[in-house]
């Protein structure tokens, strides 16, 4: 029997463990220079220049209404690709405090997220995975970073 099994890459937030397809990921990277940008949200950064393209970069911890931390040698950009709705991608850096692996996890392995005073329809989650009490978080990278969000950064850039 053949179970439906997708890449995911994982990462950690402080001491919780994340997870996001990899087709959403384009590459992750050190960190480098950040430019600072007058009257940004508090969540973005600034800007990083990735090999001549500009690009934001946002504090996911922020963005998921953590506490934001200081960097630290494992600290990490993930550069995400973001699908409009007119089918343009965009891309961001998102911060992370450690990129883990890549990891299989078959479909029937996620389960939903529980129904907790509305945590089903407000966390930015798609379902979690417990293996033998590692859980991991299942990112839904659509609603931690906005379409909308992603493209009004990228007009104030330019």
């Amino acid at each position: 029997m053949k179970t439906d099994s997708n890449a995911y890459l994982t990462f950690a937030l402080g001491d919780e463990k994340f997870a996001i397809p990899v087709d959403h990921v384009q590459e992750v990277v050190e960190f480098g220079q950040v430019t600072k940008v007058p009257n940004a949200p508090l969540y973005m950064l600034g800007i990083i220049n990735l090999r001549g393209r500009v690009l934001p970069l946002l504090d996911t911890k922020l963005k998921l209404g953590l506490t934001s931390t200081d960097r630290t040698k494992k600290s990490r950009i993930m550069v995400l690709d973001i699908t409009t709705t007119d089918d343009k991608n965009l891309q961001i850096g998102a911060t992370v405090d450690v990129a883990r692996e890549v990891v299989e996890i078959s479909a029937n392995e996620i389960q939903e997220a529980p129904e907790f005073e509305n945590l089903k329809t407000t966390a930015p989650i798609t379902g979690i995975v417990n293996r033998q009490g590692d859980i991991t978080l299942i990112m839904d990278i659509t609603r931690v970073f906005s379409v909308s969000e992603v493209l009004e950064l990228n007009r104030s850039l330019n």
